[in-house]
């Protein structure tokens, strides 16, 4: 590849996870399973595979449709695997169904397939000629903490399942995607590995692979425009990234982390707290909506100075976010009583 080329590959799951991916540590967490306080939400699991599964019976003896489920970007990264850019949520909850499915046949025949295990891990021999067992995905942002290992080990039943918001998001995705299995299938082995078989082979999505990084998070931001996909927030965070140089990275990295972690301490929804900020702080039209807010950010940098000083922009956001939790908790903007 060349430094300035973009390729894309119309890939099946199976065709996927025959390659290495590594979600990096700036990237927003897993939030597919997440539920509130009274155990509402983490419906997109569900929908992933129901969607799925509908595809699935449409199959008849000379044959089943495709189903496509969107597209990941990546960069060459380091050890021969890749950087995911975009995608992560799909990605994951894809790795997991692969996990589950395969506990599922296991507790119920053993019989499971050897081509599945090598789609979730593989051997191979590092510069020491020592033989080593790597997962085909790999989360480093530290909300995962390492977690994603039990699952890929064989050990969802008994994974940690409190801790961070992400160890509670994968363990409810888990959860969400045995009980689906269940379900459908029952005690029926032959039938997880029909659905297997279609899964692997039949669900398809589009690798975009770009040279670098920024290239990556320039198409990243492309495919979200107007936040079809992603929410502003999450553009917001790319935006940043896509402006920070790369050394600046990890100090965006924990800025981000406290500023998410604050509003969510607060209970309050990521796109009104940044409405409500950017309406109290800069000259914003009361009337803004929150699909809005990218395509204000975007006109708007001579107020916000966020391309500039990515950094400066993301701490004025954390302080506030920290204030807005201080004021729910009836405390002063320093946090007193």
């Amino acid at each position: 590849m060349s430094k300035n080329s973009i390729t894309s590959l119309d890939l099946s799951i199976a065709q996927i996870f025959q390659d290495y991916y590594r979600v990096p540590d700036y990237q927003r967490e897993y939030v597919w399973g997440e539920r509130d306080a009274k155990g509402e939400g983490g419906e997109e699991v569900e929908q992933f595979l129901r969607d799925i599964h509908a595809e699935f019976e449409q199959a008849t003896k000379d044959g089943a449709p495709e189903y496509f489920i969107g597209t990941i970007v990546v960069c060459p990264g380091k050890d021969d695997v890749y950087d995911l850019i975009d995608g992560q949520q799909r990605t994951t909850t894809s790795f997991l169904t692969l996990c589950a499915l395969r506990d599922a046949i296991s507790e119920l025949d053993g019989q499971v397939p050897p081509t599945l295990n090598g789609q979730i891990s593989s051997t191979a021999m590092n510069w020491k000629g020592e033989t080593v067992d790597r997962l085909r995905l790999d989360l480093q942002y530290e909300d995962a903490a390492d977690v994603l290992v039990d699952y890929g080990r064989g050990n969802g039943a008994n994974a940690r399942r409190d801790g961070t918001r992400s160890i509670r998001n994968l363990a409810n995705a888990y959860d969400a995607i045995r009980e689906f299995l269940r379900t459908q299938f029952k005690e029926d082995a032959n039938g997880l590995r029909r659905f297997l078989g279609y899964f692997t082979n039949l669900v398809k999505l589009i690798r975009i692979e770009t040279p670098n990084v920024s290239r990556a998070l320039k198409i990243f931001e492309t495919i979200n425009d107007r936040g079809v996909g992603l929410d502003a927030m999450d553009l917001l965070k790319n935006l940043l990234f896509m402006n920070a140089r790369d050394t600046e990275f990890g100090k965006l990295k924990e800025i981000w982390r406290s500023l998410t972690q604050a509003i969510y301490d607060a209970r309050e929804k990521p796109l009104r707290f940044l409405r409500y900020y950017l309406m109290a702080t800069y000259d914003v039209d009361a009337k803004l909506q929150e699909e809005d807010i990218y395509d204000w950010l975007v006109k708007n940098e001579s107020q916000t100075n966020h391309a500039a000083d990515p950094i400066a922009f993301a701490k004025r956001l954390e302080e506030g976010a920290k204030a807005y939790l201080n004021f729910s908790k009836g405390l002063t903007i320093q946090g007193q009583v």
